[in-house]
């Protein structure tokens, strides 16, 4: 798919799977470069990654991850970057984490292509996770200058899931958004790997494949969302104004703030 999209990975030293969306074909034209950052929690950034965001500059974070989460790695931002929290699994996962290293301590007794599939119906009609989504367009609307970097743990599943909503929002083909989509696979080849290795010596009797399932993004995942929203409001922009109060108003002004004709 990559002749969909021209990827824009973004070096953020201590960072992965970041990648600026700027090119990305939409409705009437393409995503601005350096408005629209995604990537994976800002823990282990170093003071030269932090130059970058604030050369860029990056003007608000939003953390999509849970408490847990956040407490374990808290993020670091450029100076005067707000940071907006927003705990899409509130509900999902209660007090539980959905870092990688949880998600494979959850595999006993699970088929993990389902624990994920599950997550990601969720996030079209459970309401915590439709108040976060609304939350992420708010801080995306109110963005005044600068860019917005969003993140959760890895970088690709409710990162992904937050990318897609703007992409859908924008009127992109939902080739376009799985073309964004599958590239976590590419940016976390690396530290997936190495994740592997890591966690199965922790958990030898776990399937190596299952465990790459969970540290991996699948085309199937995705498409259970597409196919969830289609079959409760019949197509991207009613679940859009319906379920997260994104209607004609609203995506205008994400226009002219993210789209160059």
């Amino acid at each position: 798919m990559d002749e969909l999209i021209t990827p824009r990975p973004l070096t953020l030293e201590g960072v992965n799977n970041v990648r600026d969306m700027g090119g990305y074909p939409v409705a009437g034209g393409h995503l601005r470069s350096g408005k629209l950052l995604r990537g994976e929690d800002l823990y282990a950034i170093t003071p030269e990654g932090v130059n970058v965001l604030a050369q860029i500059p990056v003007t608000k974070v939003v953390d999509l991850r849970t408490r847990v989460e956040v407490e374990e790695r808290p993020d670091y931002s450029p100076e005067g970057a707000p940071i907006v929290h927003l705990d899409v699994l509130r509900n999902v996962l209660k007090e539980h984490s959905a870092s990688p290293k949880e998600m494979v301590a959850r595999l006993q007794g699970h088929s993990p292509a389902q624990i994920l599939q599950d997550i990601y119906l969720d996030f079209v009609q459970e309401s915590g996770c439709l108040d976060a989504w609304r939350g992420f367009f708010q801080a995306l609307l109110t963005l005044e200058q600068g860019a917005l970097y969003f993140h959760c743990s890895a970088g690709k599943d409710r990162t992904g899931f937050a990318a897609a909503l703007v992409l859908m929002a924008l009127g992109a083909d939902r080739e376009v958004i799985m073309a964004d989509y599958l590239l976590s696979n590419r940016y976390r080849e690396a530290i997936n790997q190495r994740l592997l290795a890591q966690f199965s010596a922790l958990a030898p009797e776990k399937k190596p494949e299952d465990i790459l399932t969970l540290l991996e993004v699948q085309e199937s995942y995705l498409r259970a969302s597409f196919q969830a929203l289609d079959k409760l409001y019949g197509n991207s922009d009613a679940f859009l104004q319906q379920a997260l109060g994104i209607g004609p108003d609203e995506r205008a002004q994400l226009r002219a703030l993210l789209v160059v004709s």
